[in-house]
């Protein structure tokens, strides 16, 4: 998986329902609280047109760094985003498209493109790429575990 300059996708099976996959992924003030590396979140007025708020996240990963994104959605199915403005990337686009397996699992479909500005060293880019999504997924599920 490459994030510097590219695209990624991956599929993870949530336990949960549609419903409260969707509601642990948009819980966004509960992010410092379950995802690595997330230290602040706020959530901010829509500035699009069918954008739903920006979320401003801060984020210590190798590296301190912010970034805005506008944030969309159609419930319960997709979650969707693109940058607004960052220090530290060009390019953040991404989804999540859910899918009910089951009646206790959801499966999600995670979709990012992400760009840098300027060099990166590769210790940053392995950091959040490889060693973070798993992470990141564990988190989610306890964020969704939360709200049950």
């Amino acid at each position: 998986m490459r994030l510097s300059y590219g695209s990624s996708r991956k599929k993870h099976t949530f336990t949960g329902s549609i419903d409260e996959v969707f509601a642990g992924i948009r819980d966004y003030d509960s992010y410092p609280e379950y995802l690595p590396g997330v230290t602040q979140v706020q959530v901010l007025p829509a500035q699009e047109t069918g954008s739903i708020c920006q979320v401003r996240y801060d984020l210590n990963l190798v590296k301190k760094f912010y970034y805005i994104l506008n944030m969309y959605e159609e419930s319960p199915h997709k979650i969707w985003w693109d940058l607004a403005e960052s220090n530290l990337m060009k390019e953040n686009a991404g989804s999540w498209t859910l899918k009910g397996a089951k009646k206790a699992s959801t499966e999600a479909n995670y979709q990012l493109e992400v760009k840098f500005k300027g060099l990166i060293p590769s210790a940053v880019t392995d950091k959040i790429a490889k060693a973070n999504l798993p992470a990141m997924f564990a988190g989610f599920q306890e964020l969704i575990d939360s709200k049950r």
